[in-house]
């Protein structure tokens, strides 16, 4: 194998790829990065086995071939080299060559037989969706989904494609976020389906926001023995398995009525609910909700470092109420409204309360509430 390509290229390559490579398994050739020629372009991959990345680069390909490469090593050499052409060659013994000015390294290889194949995409099976639209709706939902894996269906996301629809549900048991968009250009689903439904983890699609960076589409489908999801970018295909296991009913925690509503101004609101975690931070991350007179009150106390109270204006429909959240779920909350006003539903102190921003209705949030204590 020998060609030779751009180094800001290659660099962006191996920046990208190196991140799905296994640090943990015991098969040396996972820790490597599969670097091949393929029809003109030259193709980089890394999986580990449960996720992983095929990535294309323009360069002029003089012999053919292909090889494993160490990950860290060979990113990190590369990273230093200045812009320009570099030369890369794999010699009889399977060397790895990079040389580039007046800089000229070996590295030793595994041989790419070793390599699993990550499977392609079964078009017959896969839909196309705007990139930006998928994107933001991903934003504002994939926070919510479980970081541990006791509960591995709580790890992912819920993705259900309709011809005119996208739902998207992620919940960790303690917070939930549903995001419904309609769509403007409706889907073609494969095999006249009314729906098409992934459970994915949410680092699959936290993942796809990252590489996804000038593309207009993106296609999803599953791979041929449907057993893991493709998405196509532009000169990308990010390969993922999903996640075995019924999702919960989470439309049997939403209520369906509230006895409380409260308006409040995003802005002030965000700034008392940093102000408060400076104290709820070191007690459980409790913030107080006082709600009452067209007044919210909010207070945390921290009994090693004092208290706070902030009173601010809202538009107050119902009941006066006292609750208390978790304040980083609704500062995570806040962080992905865009409108200037949100409005908070409650029923009782030990009742889930619904959280929307008033210019996104589509945009449901749901945290349960901390029991207070006296």
């Amino acid at each position: 194998m020998k060609f030779s390509v751009l180094q800001e290229n290659l660099n962006e390559a191996l920046a990208n790829v190196s991140r799905f490579i296994s640090n943990k398994s015991q098969l040396p050739v996972l820790n490597n990065i599969l670097i091949a020629t393929d029809n003109g372009r030259i193709k980089l991959s890394a999986t580990n086995l449960d996720i992983g990345l095929n990535y294309w680069i323009g360069g002029k390909i003089e012999k053919e071939g292909s090889v494993t490469i160490p990950s860290k090593e060979v990113t990190e050499f590369v990273s230093y080299l200045n812009t320009g052409k570099i030369e890369i060659d794999l010699n009889a013994q399977n060397i790895f060559s990079i040389k580039s000015d007046k800089f000229n390294s070996d590295f030793t290889t595994i041989s790419a037989n070793d390599f699993p194949t990550l499977p392609p995409l079964n078009t017959k099976s896969s839909i196309d969706i705007q990139a930006s639209l998928l994107k933001n709706t991903v934003s504002q939902v994939v926070f919510s989904a479980a970081t541990d894996d006791s509960r591995p269906v709580l790890t992912g996301v819920l993705c259900v494609f309709t011809k005119d629809s996208l739902k998207l549900v992620a919940t960790d048991g303690f917070r939930l976020s549903l995001k419904t968009i309609k769509l403007v250009n409706p889907l073609s689903l494969p095999d006249n389906q009314d729906s098409l439904t992934f459970l994915l983890p949410a680092r699959t699609l936290s993942e796809v926001v990252k590489l996804s960076k000038t593309d207009d589409n993106i296609k999803i489908g599953l791979t041929p023995d449907e057993h893991q999801v493709v998405f196509v970018l532009e000169d990308m295909e990010l390969v993922s398995g999903l996640i075995d296991g019924e999702y919960p009913d989470y439309t049997k925690i939403i209520p369906e009525s509230f006895n409380t509503n409260i308006f409040v101004n995003k802005e002030e609101f965000a700034q008392a609910i940093r102000i408060a975690s400076v104290f709820a931070s070191k007690s459980a991350n409790v913030v107080k909700f006082n709600i009452k007179n067209n007044k919210l009150e909010l207070s945390a106390n921290a009994s090693q470092l004092g208290k706070n109270k902030t009173e601010l204006d809202a538009k107050v429909e119902g009941e006066s109420l006292e609750i208390a959240f978790n304040y980083k779920f609704v500062s995570d909350f806040l962080s992905n409204c865009q409108g200037e006003e949100v409005v908070i539903k409650l029923n009782e102190s030990l009742s889930p309360g619904l959280f929307q921003d008033q210019t996104n209705p589509d945009f449901t949030h749901i945290i349960m509430p901390v029991r207070i204590q006296d």
